[in-house]
């Protein structure tokens, strides 16, 4: 059943549960869950007075920090409808946003003005409100520190599309109802045992389902701190952890791995943090930092919500995800029929649940492709044991997920593709130990033509955000291997260049042993 809570009702009954205590946690200093409502109130104020109400599309382009997390908050309270956009966007990805979602609203700091080049996007109230990185909105800050008039948005009604690059070329929107972020944050608050002591502690961006209703959520949930660091830095996390008090994280696979590429410390397992939640447990980080890593499987279009295993469990497979979350969700796997398999046999993860995802916004034909009787069809491909727990087992779609971003590999062909002397091209994402996927791009020139790898990065460099350049490039001569319909033969192309990945990543390891 749906809790029956707007993110407004959730985040205001928090706040009149335990007025008092300790909220959020930056480098600023921290403020009370009633001192931060005061200040949210402050900006929804600003919102009025700009004429954002219910239904209004208000997409902000802004750094993660208290700033964004002060607006998004605000928003829900007017009963708008938040379209994030991410930082470091391009022109042209902020315009197809903009006009696909055909937002009302969209504010901007120093950084997404100088995106913009001074141009105002069409249709769209362009509020500019300075640096945004000391917290504040410029403009958007009014004196009202009593909450705005009651709206009549409800539980089901939309609280943010949050575009995701997903399998397609083009991102998709993904509306999410506000039910869902209560939802996530007391079952995620619930199957980890947070509590008033607790700190939960995000490096993740907040314009992410992950640290939204994964991190946000279950603090607002369980009445504990929430601590907001606006960039992880591997230098700086175990300070920054003992400074806050930190006791749970989310932490991408990346992340772990980075953190394990530091010299070991004999004050290594000296930590407040008991838990990290990860789709990845490393036993080796579990035992050098004493922490606890419980398994997770969510999407934004699942909101938040998924599988989890247990803290305290003692027994991990490889693949083990969990079980599902919360309590009333549903999962199982399917095969290419749609019909549901026995356990043991791998096919494609479903999840079901009242407040996952409404559609995809404007997409009627990806909508259908994703929701089927009420099943969000995920495209990863997993098993169930007996007992019903999961167990991940890759993708089903070309999605590459380098440190925690969804990179669509079509979207990434097409943009090589466009380059006037490439004949064809296919991406893929190969391991990597750090960043868990990186971009690969095997390109063959057209007929008496040349182009570079350095030509093919520079190009995608001015038409993509920074991490969905690829970060190899394969030159090839010979047409790629198609299959009898014609289709590039994608299983061997990439199974020939993650080998290749492989062995370069293996004489480097050796070099690194060899030389200290």
């Amino acid at each position: 059943m749906s809790t029956g809570l707007t993110v407004r009702s959730f985040w205001e009954g928090r706040v009149d549960a335990t007025p008092d205590r300790t909220f959020l946690l930056t480098d600023a200093g921290r403020s009370s869950f009633r001192q931060f409502d005061a200040s949210v109130n402050r900006v929804a104020g600003g919102l009025r007075h700009l004429g954002v109400g219910e239904g209004h599309l208000l997409s902000y382009h802004l750094p993660n920090g208290v700033a964004l997390l002060r607006l998004e908050l605000a928003a829900q309270k007017l009963g708008a409808i938040t379209v994030p956009l991410i930082p470091g966007s391009t022109f042209d990805e902020i315009g197809y946003v903009l006009d696909h979602a055909r937002a009302d609203y969209l504010v901007v700091d120093t950084a997404g003005m100088q995106t913009l080049g001074g141009a105002t996007p069409s249709g769209v109230a362009l509020v500019a409100v300075g640096n945004a990185r000391d917290g504040s909105l410029g403009e958007l800050e009014s004196d009202e520190t009593e909450r705005p008039p009651s709206i009549a948005t409800g539980p089901r009604d939309p609280m943010s599309i949050r575009y995701t690059s997903g399998s397609t070329g083009q991102p998709k929107g993904v509306v999410q109802p506000s039910a869902g972020f209560a939802r996530a944050g007391r079952a995620i608050a619930d199957r980890l045992g947070i509590g008033l002591t607790d700190n939960v502690f995000s490096t993740m961006p907040l314009f992410h389902t992950a640290a939204t209703h994964m991190m946000l959520a279950p603090a607002i949930a369980a009445g504990c701190a929430f601590t907001v660091v606006p960039q992880f830095s591997r230098s700086a996390f175990w300070d920054q952890i003992h400074s806050a008090g930190g006791t749970i994280a989310l932490l991408i696979p990346a992340q772990l791995s980075i953190l394990m590429t530091a010299a070991p410390d004999a004050r290594d397992r000296d930590n407040p943090l008991r838990i990290v939640f990860s789709h990845v447990r490393p036993e080796e980080f579990c035992e050098r930092f004493g922490v606890d890593v419980c398994t997770t499987w969510a999407m934004t279009e699942t909101s938040g919500m998924g599988t989890f295993t247990t803290p305290g469990r003692t027994s991990y497979a490889p693949e083990l995800i969990g079980r599902p979350m919360p309590d009333d969700a549903q999962i199982k796997v399917c095969g290419p029929d749609g019909e549901r398999l026995p356990a043991g046999e791998l096919g494609e993860l479903c999840f079901r649940h009242p407040d996952q995802m409404i559609e995809y916004y404007r997409d009627e034909v990806n909508t259908a492709a994703t929701l089927r009787d009420g099943w969000v069809h995920s495209g990863d491909l997993c098993r169930l044991d007996e007992d019903g727990n999961a167990y991940f087992h890759g993708r089903l779609k070309n999605v590459i997920k380098r440190a925690g971003e969804n990179i669509a590999g079509e979207e990434v062909e097409f943009t090589v593709m466009a380059h006037p002397e490439v004949e064809e091209c296919l991406v893929c994402g190969v391991e990597d130990p750090i960043y868990t996927e990186e971009v690969c791009a095997v390109v063959v020139a057209r007929p008496g033509r040349e182009v570079s790898e350095a030509d093919v990065v520079n190009w995608c460099a001015d038409r993509l955000s920074a991490w969905k350049v690829p970060r190899y490039v394969h030159l090839r001569r010979d047409p790629l291997p198609k299959l009898a319909n014609g289709k590039i033969d994608r299983r061997s192309v990439v199974a020939e260049i993650s080998a290749g990945i492989a062995e370069v990543w293996d004489r480097r390891a050796s070099e690194v042993h060899q030389h200290g």
